[in-house]
């Protein structure tokens, strides 16, 4: 994984904020970090595996992927974001 690419940088203003601010999902200004957290999902594309062994032969420890709902439960559900450990 390494860094984030450039468009995630920290500018003034924020553009993220203001545009959820406009729409007034979160009421007025609450929740900006889960604003970011949502836009960083919504533009990672994350590997899937079953589990953390799966993910720990292809990537290394802190990297971010996501399961394929293969595993046995609780990982038994496709798409939750886990790391390597």
């Amino acid at each position: 994984m390494g860094t984030l690419p450039s468009k995630f940088t920290a500018t003034t203003p924020d553009a993220t904020l203001e545009a959820v601010a406009k729409t007034g999902k979160y009421g007025s200004g609450g929740l900006a970090k889960l604003a970011h957290v949502n836009k960083l999902i919504d533009a990672l594309t994350l590997p899937a595996y079953a589990d953390n062994a799966g993910a720990a032969a292809d990537l290394v420890a802190g990297d971010l992927y996501q399961t394929d709902g293969t595993a046995a439960a609780p990982l038994n559900a496709a798409g939750i974001v886990m790391v390597v450990q």
